[in-house]
Formats: structure tokens, sequence, C-alpha cells
């Protein structure tokens, strides 16, 4: 693609050089430079990518997006716009040639349940014969084609690419993650949405956020952005789905359990390790079946049955979607074992999202519930006497530990976590203790487990790593479970 038609596009500030320049890649990373790459300087949070343009000049890049006025290259144009990142998300999507709008994309953006619904849509849209793809803060899903997640929202350049991939791959619909940085940070930009979910809102990300108006805010930007001929899916029962929805000029649909909306629950009840409710579609009460414990999943399962009747999906086939799902990683994921031990890992690394595992666990535990969980370093620190109050008072045992604690003193945050418990009354070896190793807590935890009881590791989740100051290292609470278990072959 001829330099000079992306730049009749991007509306740049002042431009310099030959615009007759062939463009055969594009890249915000100057390792990945190449003969005729165009690079886009994003003045990072770490490091400002001005500095490596010499490098991916080296590297063959004739091409430079640029925030700041540089000296002239030999044989490169510059390429000077207010926003690097703006300009990254519409050349990648003039490169990619503009793929979304040939998709049907659905985005799910929130604090807790957005990586739950997305797979809730694809196994209910695979059912009635749809070919999909999912980007989610577990994989991301081409069509078939499987990728490791680098972040739950990809980089609009990653992102762009993905989804000509999946144009590629015959993908009809999307389900994608939207996170509150993604669309801070313009990686959604330029992208175009059939539909848009709030699932819902709690303290989280205060750490990039200056507070909670402007965590919704920045949710809210998604629905902004949504043209009047589009849909958007909000939940009715979270305060702050009333906001969103002044915001939007789409359409609105609205879920909840509580409140009277368009795809409403009633007559929820668990039973084993299925939920049961029913939902009003066209006049008449559903039944509905899905198999991922605690009632939280069925306001995941509301989305999902909102946006596929919507689009014409028929609710047999909508039940059957449903059920099919029998795991998501990282969710409320049982670890099966010999003994029938009640043993559950999932993600809730929020105070809200904790609280609602835990009150799941407790309605199906008629022993004791044991909790494992830390809190992350350089993270929300506001949140670790919280979660730890929150876990004492639902669990009967709670086990403090790190998760990741990055540059901080882990056992620094492990003492947050205590303030939070100590205050509640609990005494130490009574009613909780605390391991820096993680791996040694679940072990503690293990052996306190009896039949009848439960036991929730928490926080980590699908994540395959733990990360500390100075190393990341390999770390799958399912996998160390199951080793651990294997040791005392109850496995």
């Amino acid at each position: 693609m001829k330099l000079r038609d992306i730049v009749s596009k991007i509306n740049p500030e002042t431009v310099a050089g030959n615009l007759d320049l062939e463009i055969e890649s594009i890249c915000y990373d100057s390792r990945k430079a190449e003969k005729n790459s165009l690079f886009v300087a994003i003045p990072g949070f770490k490091a400002d990518g001005h500095r490596f343009i010499q490098e991916a000049y080296t590297r063959g890049a004739r091409a430079f997006v640029v925030e700041k006025g540089l000296n002239p290259l030999p044989g490169a144009a510059l390429i000077k716009v207010p926003s690097s990142r703006k300009a990254l998300a519409r050349i990648s999507n003039i490169f990619y040639n503009y793929p979304s709008k040939k998709l049907k994309l659905v985005g799910v953006t929130g604090t807790n349940g957005k990586t739950t619904v997305t797979y809730f849509l694809q196994s209910i849209f695979r059912q009635a014969g749809i070919k999909t793809g999912r980007l989610s803060t577990i994989n991301y899903d081409l069509g078939g084609e499987i990728y490791p997640a680098t972040t739950t929202t990809p980089e609009s350049l990653e992102l762009q690419k993905f989804l000509e991939k999946m144009l590629i791959n015959q993908v009809k619909y999307v389900f994608m993650e939207v996170s509150s940085h993604s669309l801070v940070l313009h990686r959604v930009e330029e992208t175009e949405f059939s539909w848009a979910i709030f699932t819902n809102l709690s303290p989280e990300h205060l750490d990039f956020h200056k507070n909670m108006e402007d965590y919704l805010e920045a949710k809210s930007i998604l629905f902004k952005k949504m043209a009047p001929d589009k849909k958007a899916l909000i939940n009715i029962d979270d305060p702050a789905g009333y906001k969103i929805i002044k915001e939007t000029s789409c359409s609105v649909i609205t879920y909840g359990i509580k409140k009277q909306a368009d795809y409403q629950a009633s007559d929820l009840s668990m039973d084993g390790r299925r939920v049961l409710f029913k939902a009003k579609i066209n006049g008449k009460n559903e039944e509905f079946e899905i198999h991922l414990p605690g009632f939280h999943n069925v306001y995941n399962a509301l989305a999902a049955i909102g946006v596929a009747r919507e689009e014409g999906i028929h609710p047999d086939v909508i039940k059957k979607g449903l059920k099919d799902v029998r795991r998501v990683p990282g969710r409320l994921e049982l670890i099966e074992n010999k003994a029938n031990l009640n043993i559950y890992v999932d993600y809730a690394h929020t105070p809200s999202s904790l609280e609602q595992v835990l009150l799941s666990l407790r309605k199906l535990t008629p022993g004791r519930l044991i909790v494992v969980f830390g809190c992350g370093g350089d993270r929300d620190p506001y949140k670790r006497p919280v979660m730890g109050k929150i876990a004492f008072k639902i669990a009967d045992y709670v086990v403090i530990t790190s998760d990741n604690p990055r540059s901080e003193d882990p056992q620094s945050i492990i003492a947050d976590i205590e303030k939070g418990i100590v205050i509640e009354g609990a005494k130490k070896d009574k009613d909780y203790t605390t391991f820096v190793d993680r791996k040694e807590a679940i072990r503690f935890a293990l052996s306190k487990l009896r039949y009848k009881d439960a036991l929730l590791v928490a926080g980590k989740g699908h994540e395959k790593v733990q990360i500390f100051k100075d190393k990341v290292v390999p770390f799958d609470d399912r996998t160390v479970i199951r080793e651990l278990l294997r040791e005392s072959d109850l496995l």
C-alpha cells in the first residue's frame, strides 16, 4: 500500500519526505521493523518509542509516525500527528482494509464476567452452525487458530490483523472482551461494533484510573461510540448501567434478575453443580440450565441469551449452547479427583468477584469453606484489606498468600490483607494463616480439606506464571493442585 494513500486518511499535522513509498508492514516495536515498514512511535508508560526510531530505521523502516518533531532521515518520510496511539489504530484499520465492517463484533465490557459471556456466546452461535471467533483474557480464537492472549484486548495493530485473519477463516461473529485500558489507550478506536454489552462495575484498576467515576467514564467510551443503528445490552441491576444508557445513542436492551428487564431471570436454583433458571422470551417462560456454578453466572448467561435471541437464534439452540459450556478455564473450575473433594480455581481478584464466588460456594457447601488467595503487587492496594474482610466473613478458614507480587515485598502485601481480617476479630492459626510461598499455601489448605468441605484457590485462575520483582516463574494453580493431589494418590 502506498504511504500517500495512508497519509491522506489520517489528517496529520505535518508531513515531510517521500510519500510514494510502498508500505509492506506496520509496527510500533522497533525490533519488528523490516524493509519498507511504517514505524509508529508511541510514548509508552515505561519507554518512549521515539527513542527507537533509529533502530527501526536501521532495520529497514522508511516511514515514521511521530508526536514529536525529529530530524529527517535519508530516504524516509516523517508524519507528525497529535496522538500516535490514535494514528496507529486508524493506520492499522486502513492497512487491513476495515475488517470490522465485514464482521459482526460483540464487545463485552465491565469489571467481572466478560470472559464467561464470550464463552457462552461462542457456544450458542456454534450450536447454531455459525463460525465464530473470540478474543478474551484466556486466549485468542481466530476461527480455529488459537493464540495465547498477551492482553485482555489486543493492541490496535494486532486487533485489526486478527480481525482480517478471521475474515480469511470465514468467521461471521466475533466475541471480544473490551477492557477499560483498551478504551482509554485507543486500542479499539476505529473498530465497528454491532453490539456492546455492559456486565457490571466494581472497584478495580484504580492504580490506572483516578477514581470510580473515571473508571466508569472509561467503560462508557464504548457505548458513546456506538452508531444509532447498533445495539447495547445493559445489566440494569447495576447502578452504573443507568449512566451508560444515557451515554449511548444506539438501541438499548436490558437484562437482569432483580429489576424488570427485557431479559429477566426468575426461579433461580442450584442443584448440585447446575444452576437452573427461567427467562421470558416472546412472552413465554423458557427454562435454562447452566453447568457453571454460582448465581452470578446467571447474569452472564442472560447477556448471551439477549444477544443470541436478538440475532434470531431459536431458544432451543440457546439452551443447548448454554448447557454445553461445562468449563471456562480458571472460572470456578472444578479440579476432578478420586476422593470427590470439592476443589475450585477461580480468577476472582477483586472484592466483588471474590465475594460473589465465595457466596456461591457457601450455598453449595454443607461443610467448611476454605479459601486461598493473595493480591497482586503494584495494583490497587486499597482492595487488600477489603478482600481480607470479605474472605473472613464468608469462609470458615482463610489462607493468605502471594499472588503476583511484582516489584513489591510479598510479605508486605500479605500484611495489608491481614489488616482487614484482624479488624473483624480473626485470630491467626485459629481462623486464618499466612504463607508467602503459594504452593505451600495450597498444600496446607488441601491438608485441611475433608469430605463435604470446599476449597477455593482464587486470584490467578487461568494464569500460568507468577510474577516477581526479578523473575517470572511457571505457576498454574490447577497444575499445582493436581501435582499435590497426585503426591497423595488422590488424582
